[in-house]
């Protein structure tokens, strides 16, 4: 952390103590006391210089400057009654004046050091838990990377004797004459099947919420994925364009989970458009629908529950669990018989808007 200090030399000169110099500033007052007022009479301007000394004295020894101005005023006023004779109210006026002074200035120059030493110890204490969370995230690094690794290899091995396991339930299909026995060899391959996807999945999210969010164009991720996972019998409207947010770097995996969703479950979906709408609170909402069966009132919320579904379970489970990694959420709203829609609602602040929006295919 950066340490900022106050711009000047002279003010930083006032920042500690200098007793030497004070003691001349003392000794140049007690000699302008003796010139000036005692054998000049003047009793104006001079005085002045003191509260120079006492608001000096109260910057550098808080409320012990009363004593300096104690010393000055009884000096003003026995000056001022061995000069014409008697003690005026001017000088006791005076005299008064230097205490209040270094009072008020005492009094405020101890509370900035107090302040002034709360922060150095608050900024003492910031450093050592920066220091102590760099070390953690560093740490973090190393053993995330070496759990990817041991589960790079896990997932290796499993995938290996996954397919050994698969080309020996194929040849006991083929050998084995009973309809019964195929049956539970048919089921058996399904398993091996599943738990292949799965080991698959884990190999797609493994890195959710380990890299930094970062801003991130809609329309142009949405577009990618469709000549990538989209077949010709499925048109694609994109109506956003210039909108950004800020989300997981796995954020491409959200729109591929929503398609394949509409790909697996919408069984007839023939159109799926993308578009946003931004609500009066200015937040955005980022609407994605497609013209399939749709979704069942009842499993509106259950979608997004971890094993729910036909197929991993995990799809639009993990699907919310990267956009909630900065506040985003998603609902699905649509009407069952009429196709999909969900609704991801994206904060203020979330979200920036480069150019209006238009439509695209």
């Amino acid at each position: 952390m950066q340490k900022y200090d106050v711009g000047g030399s002279w003010w930083r000169s006032l920042d500690k103590p200098k007793p030497y110099a004070f003691a001349f500033l003392i000794l140049l007052g007690l000699l302008l006391e003796f010139i000036v007022h005692f054998q000049l009479r003047v009793a104006v301007v001079y005085t002045h210089f003191y509260y120079l000394i006492i608001v000096v004295a109260g910057l550098w020894y808080g409320r012990k400057a009363i004593h300096i101005a104690l010393l000055f005023g009884a000096m003003h006023i026995v000056d001022a009654y061995l000069t014409i004779g008697i003690i005026s109210p001017d000088a006791l006026i005076r005299a008064c004046m230097f205490v209040i002074v270094a009072v008020v200035v005492g009094h405020i120059a101890e509370q900035m050091n107090s302040y002034h030493n709360q922060l150095v110890s608050q900024n003492r204490e910031l450093v050592e838990i920066n220091t102590q969370l760099e070390s953690s995230q560093k740490a973090f690094e190393i053993a995330n990377k070496k759990l990817n690794l041991l589960s790079s290899i896990t997932r290796h091995d499993i995938n290996n004797q996954l397919t050994v396991l698969a080309g020996y339930l194929r040849i006991l299909e083929n050998k084995l004459p009973d309809p019964t026995l195929i049956n539970y060899l048919h089921k058996a391959t399904i398993a091996s099947q599943r738990i292949s996807s799965l080991i698959q999945f884990t190999k797609n999210y493994e890195n959710i919420g380990v890299l930094a969010p970062t801003w991130q164009d809609i329309g142009m991720r949405v577009k990618a994925l469709q000549t990538n996972i989209l077949s010709e019998e499925i048109e694609v409207s994109v109506y956003i364009d210039g909108v950004e947010i800020f989300a997981d770097p796995l954020l491409e995996k959200v729109f591929e989970n929503l398609i394949d969703n509409s790909r697996r479950h919408g069984e007839k979906v023939r159109h799926i458009s993308l578009s946003s709408m931004q609500q009066e609170q200015d937040s955005l909402v980022i609407v994605y629908e497609d013209d399939g069966i749709g979704v069942p009132e009842a499993e509106k919320e259950r979608i997004f529950e971890k094993g729910f579904g036909k197929n991993t379970g995990l799809g639009l489970f993990l699907t919310r669990e990267i956009l909630a990694i900065t506040g985003l959420t998603i609902r699905e709203s649509g009407v069952h018989g009429k196709g999909a829609r969900f609704e991801i609602l994206v904060p203020i602040g979330k979200f920036r808007l480069t150019q209006p929006a238009t439509a695209s295919k």
